[in-house]
C-alpha cells in the first residue's frame, strides 16, 4: 500500500475519532444539562412540590396526588409544570388572560402531516388556520352537511333493528366507529365509506381505524423517556427523519395522503372553471379557500404581500395545499374517537338506566315529527343533550388539555414562570363534588337543567375545551350524536344483560352484553334477541 495512502487512512480514522468523542460530549452534556434543567422547584412560586413517575400516564397520578396534596400543585418535567383545577385559576388561563396561554404542550411527534393540524399549531399558525376554518363549522355550513350526517345516522339505526331482528351480535365500538367514519370520509375527505353494520371494514374505514397505531409496553416506556428530552426528540424526527415510536402508521397515513392529493388537485380544478357540481362539504370550503386566496395573492404585489405578512405574522396566502392535508387529517383525530367512544358510552349508560331511556325516548316522538328529523327538532331535544352533556362529563374524550406560559404570570400567590407548563385536569374538574355534589360519580342527567347549569360555574364543564380554544367542531359532534341517538332509539331499546366478559385482549375492554327490543308499532317496545357489544372504558 502507498505510504500517501496509509496517512490518508490513519487520517481519517483519527479525525472520524476526534468526531465520534465530540458528539459523545455533547450528548453527554445535553443529557446532563437537561436533567438539572427540569430540577424545578415549586415551593418558591407559592404551589406545593410533588414528585411524579414520568414513565407512568399522568392522568393516572392525578386523582391521587389532588387527594393528598389539594386542587393545584407543581412538579418538574422538562420544566416546571402545573396542575390545577381551581376554575378560578383557569378562567384566566384559558379566557381572560389567553394571550399569554395561546400554545398547547402537545406536539405529535410524527412524520405525517397530522403534526400540522390546528390541534398541535401554535402562535399565528394557530390563530390564522382557526380563523380560515371557522366558517367551515357556522350554523350554515352544519346545516348544509346534516344531510351527510342523517344518511349515516339512518344506516346506523337500521344496522341496529336488523340485529336484533336477527338475534346476530354487534361489536358497539365497531359500529359505532363505522357511522363516525362515514361522516368523516363525506365531510373531510370527499369520498363514499358506508360499512355500517357489515362484519368488514372498507378500506376508508380500516384506515382511519388504525390511524393511530397500539403501542407496546417498550414503545410506551421509549415514548415516556424521550419526553424528557424534547430537543433531542425534535432533532430524531425533523433532522433525520425517524422516529421510533411514531403513533400513525405509515400505510395510513400514504393511503389518505393518496386520496387528498388527487380530490384536491380535482377540487381545484372544478373550483377555477366555475363548476357547478361543487360538493358542499368542509373539504371543499378549504379548497375553495385556497383558490380564492392564491387568486388574491397572484394580484397583489410583492410590496403589499411584505406589508400584509408583517401586519399579521401570516402571508396572505392563506392556506396552502399540505395544510389542506393537515387540516383534513387532524379531522379523523378530532372526530373518530370523540364522537365514537361518546356515543357507546351514552348508549351504556341508557342500558344501565332504562327509565333516564324513556325519557330521551318520548322526548324524540314528542319533539321529532318528521321520519328525518329537522335542524330546528334537533336543537328542541334539551334532555337529549343533558344526557350526552352527563355522558361527556363522566367520559370526557380528553381527560386532561394543556397550556404553556408564554411570559412570567402571578395570580394571586401562585406565579407560573414563563415556558411553564399548565396540565388542566377535565377528568377531575368533572368529577370534583365541589361543583358536582357529593356523588359525582353517579349518570344524572338533570345535573344539565337550566337551573343547575345556572347555578354551576361554566369552566366545571369542558369536554371540548373552553375559550378561544374551544373544539372547533364541538356543534358537529353534538349534531352527529343526536341524529344517532334519534335514529337508533326510534328503532331499538338497549338494556343490560346480567352477563358480563372480559376482553382477553387487552384490560381497557369490558365486554357487555345488551338486549335490543324492536318495536312493532312506534311506541311499542317488543322484547328481541340478545346483542353483544363492546365498550372501551
Amino acid at each position: 500500500m502507498d505510504t500517501k495512502d496509509t496517512d490518508a487512512t490513519v487520517s481519517f480514522v483519527s479525525n472520524t475519532s476526534v468526531v465520534t468523542l465530540l458528539v459523545t460530549v455533547a450528548v453527554v452534556l445535553y443529557f446532563i444539562m437537561t436533567t438539572r434543567r427540569s430540577r424545578v422547584r415549586w415551593e418558591s412560586l407559592g404551589v406545593t412540590h410533588v414528585d411524579v413517575n414520568i414513565l407512568k400516564p399522568l392522568t393516572l397520578q392525578f386523582h391521587h396526588l389532588m387527594q393528598e396534596h389539594g386542587p393545584t400543585f407543581g412538579f418538574s418535567n422538562n420544566g416546571p409544570e402545573l396542575v390545577s383545577r381551581d376554575l378560578d385559576l383557569l378562567r384566566h388561563i384559558m379566557v381572560k388572560d389567553f394571550n399569554n396561554f395561546v400554545n398547547r404542550k402537545e406536539e405529535l411527534w410524527t412524520k405525517s402531516p397530522i403534526r400540522d393540524g390546528l390541534f398541535f399549531l401554535k402562535d399565528n399558525d394557530w390563530k390564522r388556520i382557526r380563523r380560515l376554518m371557522s366558517p367551515s363549522f357556522s350554523t350554515g355550513k352544519l346545516k348544509s352537511v346534516s344531510t351527510i350526517v342523517r344518511e349515516a345516522a339512518c344506516h346506523l339505526g337500521d344496522a341496529f333493528a336488523e340485529c336484533a331482528r336477527s338475534g346476530s351480535h354487534v361489536k358497539l365500538l365497531h359500529v359505532t366507529g363505522q357511522y363516525t367514519t362515514a361522516v368523516i370520509a363525506r365531510t373531510a375527505f370527499g369520498v363514499q365509506a358506508d360499512s355500517i353494520g357489515e362484519e368488514e371494514d372498507d378500506q376508508f374505514t380500516l384506515s382511519v381505524k388504525n390511524i393511530f397505531r397500539t403501542f407496546s409496553m417498550f414503545d410506551f416506556t421509549l415514548d415516556r423517556f424521550l419526553l424528557k428530552f424534547p430537543e433531542f426528540r425534535a432533532a430524531i424526527v425533523n433532522i433525520f427523519g425517524v422516529y421510533l415510536v411514531d403513533p400513525c402508521p405509515k400505510t395510513s397515513v400514504d393511503y389518505f395522503n393518496s386520496i387528498l392529493k388527487e380530490t384536491i388537485a380535482d377540487r381545484e380544478v372544478a373550483e377555477r372553471q366555475g363548476s357547478s357540481g361543487l360538493h358542499n362539504d368542509f373539504l371543499q370550503s378549504l379548497v375553495s379557500l385556497k383558490v380564492a386566496t392564491d387568486v388574491s395573492n397572484a394580484r397583489m404585489s410583492t410590496e403589499e404581500k411584505t406589508t400584509s405578512t408583517k401586519a399579521t405574522g401570516a402571508s396572505k396566502k392563506a392556506i396552502a395545499a399540505d395544510e389542506v392535508i393537515a387540516q383534513s387529517l387532524m379531522t379523523i383525530l378530532a372526530a373518530y374517537e370523540t364522537t365514537t367512544s361518546t356515543l357507546q358510552f351514552c348508549l351504556f349508560e341508557l342500558a344501565q338506566n332504562p327509565d333516564i331511556q324513556e325519557k330521551v325516548f318520548r322526548e324524540i316522538m314528542d319533539v321529532v315529527q318528521h321520519e328525518h328529523p329537522t335542524h330546528e327538532e334537533l336543537a328542541k331535544l334539551h334532555y337529549t343533550e343533558q344526557v350526552l352533556n352527563e355522558t361527556l362529563r363522566l367520559f370526557p374524550p380528553l381527560t386532561f388539555v394543556t397550556r404553556r406560559a408564554r411570559e412570567s404570570w402571578t395570580f394571586g400567590s401562585v406565579t407560573i414562570p414563563a415556558g411553564a407548563v399548565i396540565h388542566i385536569p377535565v377528568r377531575e374538574i368533572h368529577r370534583d363534588p365541589a361543583s358536582w355534589g357529593p356523588d359525582p360519580e353517579t349518570f344524572d342527567p338533570d345535573r344539565f337543567s337550566e337551573e343547575k347549569v345556572a347555578e354551576r360555574n361554566p369552566l366545571a364543564f369542558m369536554p371540548f375545551g373552553q375559550g378561544p380554544r374551544i373544539c372547533i367542531g364541538m356543534r358537529l359532534a353534538y349534531l352527529e350524536l343526536k341524529e344517532a341517538l334519534v335514529h337508533v332509539l326510534r328503532k331499538v331499546k338497549v338494556e343490560l344483560n346480567e352477563t358480563t366478559v372480559p376482553r382477553q385482549a387487552t384490560k381497557e375492554w369490558i365486554l357487555t352484553v345488551l338486549q335490543l327490543k324492536g318495536m312493532k308499532k312506534v311506541k311499542d317496545f317488543t322484547p328481541l334477541k340478545k346483542i353483544c357489544c363492546i365498550y372501551k372504558l
